[in-house]
């Protein structure tokens, strides 16, 4: 599992050129959609919505259905060329008709999840030489559910990037870890 946030964080200092999956797996095109990656022209913005069909660990499926956790990397190339890691502040969701989720308090996150955020600072701090900053954040799901019908809406950073749903990965067999 941190090997996967590890490797989606990661997009936020990759060139901007991509090519698109040829014949994805159901886990490959879950965790595409799952991903946005905004290259804004003088910076990049990655998010990662993980979100219960990205999880094949049951033990934290029941979590994921139960907030919705994201996590966003903003970074732009300095002046000698290396990436410059921003802080990230200023982030709202909303479902689909508008409706603010509200956001957990670090002191009521559920320990799975504190855990899980941890391991994946940890793993990022190591991988950057301690120059990363990433933004994880908890909330309530509200009428927010990946495998169901509707809209989630991150405002951040002048923009507001949405998630469709149900998310490519309902309904299947859970991934193979």
């Amino acid at each position: 599992m941190r090997a996967l946030a590890f490797v989606l964080l990661l997009l936020a200092v990759a060139a901007p050129a991509s090519a698109r999956a040829w014949k994805p797996t159901l886990q490959q095109q879950t965790v595409d959609y799952l991903t946005i990656a905004h290259n804004r022209g003088t910076d990049n913005v990655v998010m990662v919505w993980m979100a219960s069909p990205l999880i094949a660990a049951p033990a934290v499926k029941p979590v994921l259905e139960k907030y919705v956790v994201l996590s966003i990397v903003h970074t732009r190339r300095g002046a000698d060329g290396v990436t410059v890691w921003d802080d990230v502040q200023g982030v709202k969701l909303s479902d689909g008709a508008g409706q603010n989720l509200k956001e957990v308090p670090s002191d009521q996150v559920p320990p799975i999840l504190v855990g899980m955020i941890a391991s994946s600072e940890a793993t990022m701090r190591q991988t950057t030489q301690g120059k990363s900053k990433v933004y994880w954040s908890v909330w309530e799901t509200g009428a927010v559910n990946a495998c169901q019908r509707g809209k989630l809406v991150v405002s951040y950073a002048g923009e507001d990037y949405s998630y469709d749903t149900p998310v490519p990965g309902c309904g299947a067999p859970a991934p193979q870890p």
